[in-house]
């Protein structure tokens, strides 16, 4: 009868023993899941996002003006909107000299802004969105050596067209460099 017993209260015990170990382990796994939730709630707000709402610091916008500026071109008008070989090195060589990254970065991050901004129809409608991200994190003189950056540009494939002129007006009046 001891044994019926003594048997009945060891698996007492492991059962309350493994109540108590599976409750400590769902325990853990809250707190990693509250660790985590800044983490997740960062992507989840990335994820839902596209194309230009994706630009969030200074050298992404100015590429992604420059690549505005370079759609404008009479060149790129006549080829569906692609942008000459010629303006690609263009701005792969400013963003080397001026914003100090490696070639393969720069031709990395041009690629990147050309697929963020395909679908946007009007170049101006990368202006506000731009402007605002770069007015956030850089100095006057920063966009005043932007603005040149873009006329630049303008005139890779041949002179600047009024489109790119306009554009390049916008941007200064818009960043307060006028």
């Amino acid at each position: 009868m001891h044994i019926i017993g003594l048997i009945i209260a060891l698996a007492s015990a492991i059962f309350w023993v493994s109540r108590a170990a599976s409750g400590a382990k769902d325990i853990i796994d809250v707190a990693n899941t509250v660790k985590n939730t800044p983490r997740r709630m960062r992507f989840k707000k990335k994820a839902s996002l596209r194309g230009i709402d994706l630009i969030d610091n200074a050298i992404d916008a100015a590429t992604a003006l420059m690549v505005s500026v370079a759609r404008l071109s009479d060149y790129s008008q006549s080829h569906d909107g692609l942008i000459s070989q010629k303006t690609q090195n263009k701005i792969i060589s400013l963003l080397e000299k001026n914003m100090v990254i490696s070639f393969d970065e720069a031709d990395e991050l041009l690629t990147q802004m050309r697929w963020n901004i395909q679908d946007i129809m009007q170049a101006e409608t990368a202006l506000m969105p731009m402007v605002n991200v770069l007015a956030q994190q850089v100095k006057q003189a920063d966009l005043f050596d932007l603005s040149v950056m873009l006329s630049e540009v303008a005139k890779v494939d041949s002179k600047a067209n009024q489109h790119q002129l306009n554009f390049i007006a916008k941007f200064r009046d818009r960043s307060g460099i006028n």
